[in-house]
């Protein structure tokens, strides 16, 4: 009796257990969406009783089916042998068909995050299909250095004023003298003093250079990534496909479809994502200029003991100091010339990356 009911309490106490394993929660997913088994075998969660042939675990996209060599959910074969292919399977329990509606495309499993490009597909989902992104990043624009050539400069008409008395007093004349011309004074013309100032700059201009931008490529701060599965994967009705219950991370929960244009989401695919499928690339620099600031004019005076500016002469610049008691002078010349040089401005990033017109609509059923 006693080792009896030992084996009666060990019987049920797997039968237990065995109706324990094959209980499964999927009330998230839409009715409509995941359906049940039935007789077409169009796939979904089965609960047959009996030792081994109870529902397995909801497929994780890694795994994509049954260990140890039993249905593999989404590569279009019959892996186990048992005549049932991939949603049809009673062993693919934890995938269903999806019916995809007109116009969008799918199924597929949706990642939104940072650098997609290093985001590996899952198993089964080897198609990658780019659905563009949001908050472009803030990677300004590269700017080659400005710089200013040599000044080309134009002076103002300089002026030397001769005076009769010494330390610039007495009867005066104030002479405009275009530069390099010769102005004749007079044999009995002896100047008790003179003075002159340096010209003011009538225009300058430097040409500048540089500024050239350089360019990092325009990235989304989130991009969109939509894997979705091969040609082969099997088990469903036309116009329908095979797509696992629950996904993991760092894909999104729920089976998605997408479509081009910003749409509203059809019925059974409630939770919606809009992506920006362009950028517009406003970056670039600031023009590069050159301020003269530091452009001047400055004038020489000589003066020559015989007219037509001929024999030896003594030079003296324009600095606004009076030179008194000069020597006699028959005539006089100017000497103009601009100097200095410009300081560069500009050559500065400026713009940004902005989202385009373009939309990508991502709707999703978990």
């Amino acid at each position: 009796m006693l080792r009896r009911s030992a084996f009666q309490s060990v019987t049920a106490l797997v039968a237990l257990l065995a109706a324990s394993a094959c209980t499964q929660d999927f009330d998230q997913f839409e009715p409509e969406l995941f359906p049940g088994p039935s007789g077409s075998g169009s796939g979904g969660a089965s609960s047959s009783g009996g030792a081994g042939g109870g529902q397995t675990s909801a497929g994780s996209t890694t795994t994509s089916g049954g260990a140890d060599g039993g249905e593999r959910c989404t590569n279009g074969e019959d892996d186990d042998g048992d005549g049932a292919v991939d949603c049809a399977d009673d062993d693919c329990g934890g995938f269903a068909c999806v019916a995809v509606p007109e116009d969008w495309q799918g199924p597929g499993l949706l990642y939104q995050g940072p650098e997609a490009a290093d985001v590996a597909c899952p198993e089964g989902f080897p198609e990658r299909v780019d659905v563009g992104g949001r908050d472009p990043l803030d990677t300004p624009a590269t700017c080659s250095p400005c710089a200013c050539g040599a000044p080309t400069v134009a002076c103002e008409t300089p002026a030397v004023t001769v005076y009769a008395g010494g330390a610039c007093g007495g009867g005066n004349a104030t002479l405009p003298v275009q530069a390099e011309n010769c102005i004749n004074l007079g044999g009995d013309f002896q100047p008790g003093s003179y003075s002159g100032e340096a010209p003011d700059v009538d225009s300058a201009t430097c040409a500048a250079s540089g500024g050239e931008a350089t360019l990092p490529p325009p990235r989304f701060g989130i991009e969109g990534l939509v894997c979705a599965p091969g040609p082969d994967a099997g088990g469903c009705e036309a116009g329908e496909a095979c797509a696992p219950r629950e996904v993991d991370a760092p894909f999104e929960q729920g089976v998605c479809i997408w479509r081009d244009g910003e749409r509203r989401c059809p019925e059974g695919f409630g939770e919606r994502h809009v992506f920006a499928s362009s950028m517009v690339d406003n970056r670039g620099c600031t023009r590069c200029t050159c301020d003269t600031d530091g452009v001047r004019c400055a004038a020489t005076l000589t003066l020559f003991e015989q007219t037509r500016c001929r024999g030896p002469g003594e030079t003296v610049p324009f600095n606004g100091a009076c030179v008194d008691e000069p020597p006699p002078a028959a005539s006089v010349s100017i000497e103009v010339t601009g100097s200095g040089s410009c300081q560069p401005r500009g050559g500065d990033p400026r713009g940004e990356v902005e989202e385009g017109d373009d939309r990508i609509t991502v709707c999703c059923a978990r």
